[in-house]
Order: structure tokens, then sequence, then C-alpha cells
């Protein structure tokens, strides 16, 4: 049994370690220990500071190098998509600041931006609506809708792929405009026609060329069911433009931010893009929309897509370089678009296209020989080069081949 006694010793010898290490702590202890930890504690903050100092360097020649960059890419861009009509389509989530910046760089190169597309989050619902079925019957009557992926059935983005194309059924000419009004008042896209030529009409035929913005998608949302659901949509919608032969390419944002280890943070439209074999050599990608670069690579791109030549650029995974080689400039064609229901002199009916079909052999990366001289097809009319700010002299009659830059 445990006495009184015991206790008292316990307690004692409790208070006898406490005093020796109070005793040891403030004497002889006290200084060593101190002085290391004050010696380590100054050494961080002398690490942090350098680190700081070296990151604000950075930072500071970042922003020289894109300001740098910013004033050569104009020039750069000037005339490469002279005369072109194209068509920017934002995908639900996509950043509007990245898209006006986009925007920006398009008219630097000379484009006209004819249409702009907003696509409704609900677009991409997997059991449509009864009103949604008959709208898809509807536009289904009046454009050549281009075939679903293998198991799926014809859907909103097959229907607005061929809506974009200007895809009408046979005889039935400017039918494509009906379809898009229909899937307007579903509420499942806002069109919107951007290039009034004058006060009586607006050139509405379909854009040469689209840019496709993707966003509000990251890697771990596209592999919830949801998110699945809304990646197929998009990748439908790309596929579909492809397979009408729309010069297209699809631009993401994300890789300017990965970090130097780990997930490359890569659209995952741009990815799914990429890892289709057959679609990859038919659609061009970018995947750094949100920096400059990513933007002058996406004009750059869709002047290559317009001569047939694909490519894919950026920072992420399976990018060909971060930007094409510089294109050609465009000649156009000096003329004003028909009014709604009329001909041009030439007979061109309303509701053409009027694409260019122009090819360039190579690639941007080594590209080749241009059939005719300037890189890109004939176009009827005048044929005049731009160059600087404003227009050059006449091109004689494309003969031989010159090699693109």
């Amino acid at each position: 049994m445990i006495d009184f006694r015991y206790h008292v010793v316990s307690l004692v010898a409790v208070f006898i370690a406490l005093a020796v290490g109070i005793a040891l702590g403030a004497g002889p202890l006290r200084e060593g220990l101190s002085s290391t930890l004050e010696s380590e504690v100054s050494q961080l903050r002398e690490e942090r500071t350098t680190l700081r100092e070296q990151v604000d360097a950075a930072d500071a020649r970042a922003a020289a190098r894109e300001q740098a960059f910013g004033r050569v890419s104009g020039r750069a861009l000037e005339g490469t998509l002279s005369g072109v009509r194209v068509g920017v389509v934002a995908l639900p989530g996509a950043d509007r600041n990245t898209i006006d910046a986009l925007e920006e760089r398009l008219s630097t190169a000379g484009a006209d931006l004819a249409l702009s597309v907003e696509i409704a989050d609900s677009w991409a619902d997997a059991e449509p609506d009864a009103s949604r079925s008959e709208t898809l019957r509807s536009v289904q009557d009046l454009v050549r809708v281009p075939e679903p992926r293998e198991g799926a059935d014809p859907d909103v983005a097959t229907a607005l792929a061929a809506v974009l194309a200007g895809a009408d059924q046979p005889g039935d000419l400017g039918a494509w405009r009906q379809a898009a009004t229909l899937l307007e008042d579903e509420g499942l896209v806002d069109l919107t026609w951007r290039d009034a030529t004058s006060d009586s009409f607006t050139d509405r035929r379909p854009p040469d060329t689209f840019v496709v913005v993707s966003g509000g998608l990251d890697a771990a949302d596209a592999e919830e069911p949801a998110g699945e659901q809304a990646l197929a949509a998009r990748l439908d919608l790309v596929e579909g433009l492809a397979e009408l032969d729309v010069p297209t390419v699809v631009a993401g944002q994300g890789t300017e931010k990965a970090p130097v280890e780990g997930e490359d943070h890569l659209d995952p439209l741009v990815g799914a893009v990429r890892d289709d074999r057959g679609l990859a050599q038919e659609v061009s990608t970018v995947d750094n929309l949100e920096h400059i670069t990513g933007q002058v690579a996406t004009a750059m791109a869709l002047a290559w897509a317009l001569d047939g030549v694909v490519g894919h650029y950026g920072l992420g995974r399976l990018a060909d370089s971060s930007l094409p080689q510089v294109p050609p400039v465009r000649t156009v064609s000096v003329g004003v678009p028909v009014p709604d229901g009329g001909t041009d002199e030439g007979g061109a009916e309303e509701g053409s296209t009027g694409r260019k079909d122009g090819r360039t052999s190579g690639d941007p990366a080594d590209p080749g020989t241009a059939e005719d001289g300037s890189g890109v097809g004939e176009v009827p009319g005048t044929d005049v080069a731009q160059e600087g700010g404003g227009l050059g002299e006449l091109l004689p009659d494309p003969a031989g081949t010159t090699s693109a830059p």
C-alpha cells in the first residue's frame, strides 16, 4: 500500500527536476539555444527576402518582354487575316476579358469580326425537354446536320455546327438563318452580327472561320457525370465544324499558371482534340489564351487554318510549339457585300459563304511554298496586298511559287 511518504518523495522529485530545468534554461543552455534559433530565423528571413526580390525581378522582366512582344506582334499579324470574316464562339464559362483581348488581336490582323456566339449553360442537358426535341427536328429539316459520334443522337452541338457553317439543305438557300433563329428562340444560343457594312443592311453570310473559346470546365469537372456530358457536347460541336470543312481553332486557357511540376492545367476540350488523332489533323488548338502569346498564336493559327494547315500551340502537352510561323499577308477582294435577297455582278447568290479556298503546302512550323505567290487562293476582284497600315501596290498575276515566311 502506498503511504504518505511516497507521495512526498514523488512531489519533491518533480519540483527538483523543474528547478534543474529552469536553472539550465536560464543559464548555460540559454545562450546556445537562443543564438541558434535566432540565427536560423534570421537566415530564413534573408532567404525569403532574396527570393521575393528574385520573383519581383523575374516579374518585371516578364512584363517587359510581354510589352515588347505586344508591340512587335501587331506588325507580325498585320494583314494576315485581311478580308476574312471571323466568328467567335464563347462556350459556357469562357472568360469575357480574354475574349475581348483575343478580338483585339484578330482586328489587328485585319479580320472582320462578323459574328459572336454565346452558348447557354443548358445546351448540354442530357435529357432535353419536348420543346427542345421539336426544335432540333425542325433544325434538321433546314440544315445538313453532321453525323454525331458513334452511339449518339443529333444534338444541339451538331445542329449548331451546321448553322454556323451555313450548311443549308439542297435547294433551300439561306435556311440556316431560320435554323439559327429557332435555336435562339429556344434560349440555347445568342447570335450577334457585328459587321454592319451600311445603314441599310448587315452582311450575314456565314463566317469564313471560327474560334471556339473554351472555359468553365477543368480536368476535375470533366471526370464528373455532368462534366463528361458538357465535354462531349463541346467535342461534338468541334467535330461537326470539322466535318463541314470549316477552318476552326479551339482555344483554351490555364497552362500559363501551371506549376513547375504536376498538372499542366490543360483545358479538357483542347486536350480532347489533341488526343483524338483524326480530329487533331483537322482542327488547330491553342492552350494559353490568357496570355498575349496565346492570343497571337490563335490569330496566326486561324490564318494558317484558312490555307489548310493545322497546328497545336502553347505550353501544354502535345503542343507543337508556342507560336506558329508568321503567316503570309493575305490578298483582299475589293467589293461590297450583297444585301439580303440580291446577287452581285458576278452572279453570286446571297447566303453563299464566300469562303476562300486558298491552300498552302507545308505547315506553320516549316512552311512550304505558296501556290499563288501570296500564301492564299485566288480571290475574285482586284487583288491588293495590305502592307504596313494601308493598301500597297497591285499584285501581279500569281505565277510560279514563293516560299511562305
